[in-house]
């Protein structure tokens, strides 16, 4: 990762944040990116054609596709829909975080809505900590670090959404 923040003249926290959906990079950044990874803008920018006009998306639940982010132990995320909208990006996920899971706080480059589908958790965001239960719905600045924690007795799950402005300088 140092070795592609170097290559691309760009921090290794914004290279961070892109594979992790967290932001959304300038054109001259992205093609920075391509370079370094010896490969195409197509082939970077890979399935980005799928995000078209149709009238709905739907995404069975035996479709939903897992997807690796940041380090993080016992976070699990499955993709729902990811969709472009005007300016912005919509992200949307669930989130499974089993009862040791933790990582470093984060941000992302939009806001982010929360919806507790099950468990309890305490949420980090700054230095306010948070108690969010099933049912709870939070909505907040991404860009602010945060972190969730279980503090329940099993797993326990939200759902996510990202909406992510496309027009941020990013890098």
């Amino acid at each position: 990762m140092e070795e592609l923040a170097s290559m691309a003249q760009v921090s290794k926290s914004l290279i961070s944040k892109v594979e992790n959906s967290r932001t959304i990079p300038s054109l001259p950044v992205l093609l920075r990116l391509a370079q370094g990874l010896q490969t195409s803008l197509s082939e970077l920018a890979g399935g980005i054609d799928e995000l078209d006009d149709s009238e709905y998306i739907l995404v069975r639940k035996n479709e939903r596709q897992l997807q690796e982010r940041e380090e993080a132990i016992g976070f699990i995320y499955h993709s729902l829909v990811t969709r472009n909208l005007n300016n912005y990006l919509f992200i949307s996920s669930i989130l499974t975080l089993g009862k040791d899971a933790r990582r470093k706080p984060i941000s992302s480059d939009g806001y982010e809505f929360l919806f507790i589908l099950k468990g309890s958790f305490e949420f980090s965001l700054g230095e306010e900590k948070i108690l969010l239960n099933e049912g709870d719905t939070f909505f907040f600045d991404g860009r602010i670090p945060h972190v969730p924690k279980n503090i329940g007795d099993g797993q326990a799950e939200f759902l996510v959404v990202y909406l992510i402005e496309q027009s941020s300088e990013a890098g």
